[in-house]
């Protein structure tokens, strides 16, 4: 696919600090209607930070398909760095398709941590009025949502992460089955993932620290 063409040929240029500092990858996955660009600025901290970090350029609006894609990509890093595993940070529409990899494709086996970003977990009302392949799969009441909810949120050996902010509704956002919870102050959503807090939360809780609280809700 083109996208992971363009994943790889950019991506990362510290290859000698990751090799000295022999930390996971970090895949950064945008949200909807996004580019891979929109989290260069995470990615460039965990570069610095000595991970080795992709971004990814999602093909559209279509979880399942993104899911896909992702699960290429996680194939593609761990190939090309010889990890075992993986980390995935997810922004807004991001973390749901990154969530489906990890429920639905086996990802799991693939992955240490799972950090999302103001991602609407159990859904986003307004998302009713778009079309299947434009972000309507975030409908609370659609088929894909549903489907993500059954059981655990939160399963295999995976830290699960979810961050949001104050603007982010407090009920979609979370997951149940045991997950590390942080609150941000007042970042709007589109600017998370440039965040210095968010990217301080990140960066925390792929490093195995939990930049909150974590919370073991029961599984719905």
């Amino acid at each position: 696919m083109a996208a992971l063409a363009f994943l790889l040929t950019v991506l990362p240029a510290t290859a000698a600090h990751a090799d000295e500092v022999r930390r996971e990858p970090v895949i950064l996955v945008h949200g909807w209607t996004g580019v891979g660009s929109d989290m260069a600025t995470m990615r460039d901290a965990f570069t610095a930070a000595g991970y080795p970090a992709y971004t990814v350029d999602l093909p559209g609006q279509n979880n399942l398909v993104n899911a896909l894609v992702i699960a290429d990509t996680v194939r593609q890093v761990r190939e090309r760095t010889g990890a075992a595993k993986v980390s995935l940070v997810g922004h807004s529409m991001g973390g749901l398709s990154t969530r489906w990899y990890l429920k639905r494709l086996g990802g799991v086996a693939e992955v240490s941590t799972y950090v999302s970003m103001g991602s609407p977990q159990y859904g986003y009302l307004p998302a009713c009025l778009l079309g299947e392949q434009d972000g309507g799969q975030m409908c609370p009441f659609n088929p894909f949502m549903w489907d993500l909810d059954t059981g655990d949120d939160t399963p295999g050996d995976v830290a699960y992460t979810t961050i949001r902010s104050t603007e982010d509704a407090a009920d979609v956002t979370r997951l149940d089955g045991g997950a590390c919870f942080h609150e941000i102050t007042g970042v709007e959503h589109p600017a998370e993932p440039r965040s210095p807090l968010f990217i301080a939360a990140a960066l925390a809780a792929v490093g195995g620290t939990c930049p909150g609280t974590f919370i073991n809700l029961p599984v719905t």
